[in-house]
């Protein structure tokens, strides 16, 4: 009996060490998610993968630079459920992306919406 209870304890302890890093996930806390802002932008790399995806952009400031931005977004298998794909996005792409602002300044964002040139729209969640 005791064994059994040893063991019972050892699983469970085991299993609540594997499952502990999906807690300290920080989620959308690093950014602004109560404004929402659009960047006119040319993708540069797109990388659906987990855990989550990756846009890498340009844009470019009232005074002509260029800036180096990144946007996360949600992971491939949602973002599937809402029209995309790994196609979705290719480097030289012009588009108008709608993120929000990290909220210590870094040039890393959250990405809400992608508008194409021809009016289509694609959003990273589904409308509720």
């Amino acid at each position: 009996m005791k064994a059994r209870v040893a063991i019972l304890f050892a699983v469970f302890f085991g299993l609540l060490m594997i499952s502990a890093p999906m807690f300290a996930h920080h989620g959308n806390s690093a950014y602004d998610m109560s404004k929402t802002v659009a960047q006119k932008a040319t993708v540069t790399k797109f990388e659906y993968s987990n855990p989550h995806t990756q846009v890498y952009y340009d844009v470019t400031d009232d005074k002509g630079n260029v800036e180096h931005w990144v946007a996360e977004t949600t992971n491939p298998a949602m973002l599937n459920r809402v029209g995309w794909s790994k196609e979705t996005l290719k480097p030289g792409d012009q588009v108008t992306l709608f993120v929000n602002a990290n909220k210590v300044g870094a040039k890393v964002t959250f990405l809400q919406k992608v508008v194409f040139p021809d009016g289509k729209e694609l959003t990273t969640q589904k409308a509720f």
